[in-house]
């Protein structure tokens, strides 16, 4: 079971899921995971966690490896923020 978000509810709830696989002329492969809402039947994408990287002082490293590279907006390594 996988964590979802809805974003019409404001809900966070457990399901299976569905994953969805398509190719992008940009990207390549392309993939994501989606289940309906059990309260409003909206279809919700997957949760996403909470991502902090290291402060200047090497603290509270996320371990990716990575740094923002945009003031927190963006990880260079794993695209979690």
């Amino acid at each position: 079971m996988s964590t979802f978000y809805c974003e019409q509810c404001h809900k966070k709830f457990e399901a299976e899921g569905t994953k969805t696989e398509w190719m992008d002329r940009t990207y390549g492969p392309c993939s994501r995971w989606t289940a309906p809402c059990p309260l409003c039947g909206t279809e919700s994408g997957m949760a996403r966690m909470t991502h902090t990287h290291s402060d200047d002082h090497g603290h509270g490293s996320c371990g990716c490896g990575g740094g923002c590279s945009c003031g927190g907006g963006g990880c260079s390594s794993c695209g979690g923020c």
